[in-house]
């Protein structure tokens, strides 16, 4: 693989626990990995105290540049992570994790990310003193930390990274008495660094993030060249009409922006064809 990166560092914008996948990741592009000191909660928080403001994409890129401004290295990294539909399979939660890379010294953003179906959000109401051994196990704890909240919603008496029962129980019987109700909410607390199926996927996309730095740009050579869009409207097969498959893929290059399209070689299948398969 080239190192187009040899001699150089990336500085991250993440919690501790998370930058040893992209260490791992972009070794073999010749990025050395550290992190940068930026609070990450005020891009947004999964509990919601703090809204996201844009998509991940955006935010992962400002997560990056705040990484350069703090570290006064040339070479950002951003990460964010979001749960909601599957594309194919609306009623089945995906997590996609997106990375994006910013350098500096020659202007070049680059994005790449993946989804999985492993890492599920899960939560369930409990009272002071309920049995969880079953959920617990189900969920992965404690490798798998927990969050603790009143049932009511109410932003008070909210528990993080719980990971050991003794903390967890105590949790439950503070977000309890501070619940109208008198009931907690336990769920998985799915920041990367106490989730590692979160991790897991960050790796894949620290992977594809690689592949793609490896590959220069066929204009300028700056490294990063890689996928930008898709168009869609591949013929079927059978009748020719257009489909909703990829019929070209639009690669591009982060630093001069120049563009090239690749097309995806025979037909759409029949069963992807709005007039042979309504």
């Amino acid at each position: 693989m080239d190192r187009p990166f040899a001699g150089r560092t990336a500085a991250v914008a993440t919690k501790h626990g998370k930058e040893a996948v992209l260490r791992a990741a972009l070794e073999p592009v010749g990025l050395a990995v550290v992190v940068a000191d930026v609070d990450t909660d005020r891009f947004g928080t999964f509990t919601g105290e703090v809204p996201r403001k844009g998509s991940p994409h955006e935010v992962a890129e400002r997560k990056a540049r705040a990484a350069i401004a703090a570290s006064g290295h040339d070479v950002g990294i951003g990460s964010e992570g979001s749960f909601g539909p599957h594309p194919s399979a609306p009623f089945v939660t995906a997590d996609v994790e997106v990375l994006v890379l910013v350098d500096a010294r020659v202007g070049m953003v680059v994005a790449e990310e993946a989804m999985s179906l492993a890492t599920a959000a899960a939560g369930r109401p409990v009272v002071p003193g309920e049995e969880l051994a079953p959920w617990l196990e189900r969920v992965g704890f404690p490798s798998q930390a927990l969050i603790c909240r009143p049932a009511d919603a109410s932003p008070r008496c909210i528990t993080k990274g719980i990971v050991d029962r003794s903390a967890l129980e105590q949790a439950v019987a503070r977000a309890a008495g501070a619940s109208r109700d008198g009931r907690a909410v336990v769920e998985t607390d799915l920041r990367a660094h106490l989730c590692p199926t979160r991790r897991a996927v960050i790796a894949a996309a620290g992977d594809r993030l690689a592949a793609r730095l490896a590959r220069r740009c066929p204009v300028c050579s700056t490294p990063g060249f890689g996928q930008v869009g898709v168009e869609l409207g591949r013929p079927c097969g059978r009748c020719g009409v257009a489909t909703s498959e990829v019929m070209a893929t639009v690669m591009g290059c982060g630093a001069c922006r120049q563009t090239r399209r690749e097309a995806v070689g025979g037909p759409a299948d029949p069963s992807c064809c709005p007039w042979c398969n309504p």
